[in-house]
């Protein structure tokens, strides 16, 4: 995970912890989306409502693409 997170900083230029606070900031305001399949994946990955961890957003979403992938 810390990987991933690593190559986008250097990718992007920046560092790694500013990848992460965008990514929470990214993570919050998604959080709060109307569309109901975005409040059902929400559900899935913090059924409590909190924040989760971007480490698990990023593996959430992750293995979401890997069964559609499978599942093609």
């Amino acid at each position: 995970m810390k990987n991933i997170i690593k190559e986008v900083a250097k990718a992007n230029g920046t560092t790694e912890q500013e990848v992460k606070n965008e990514m929470r900031i990214a993570i919050k305001a998604a959080m709060q989306s109307k569309e109901p399949s975005a409040r059902a994946f929400w559900k899935q990955i913090a059924p409590d409502g909190k924040e989760p961890p971007v480490e698990k957003v990023i593996a959430s979403i992750a293995l979401m693409v890997q069964n559609n992938r499978l599942c093609s």
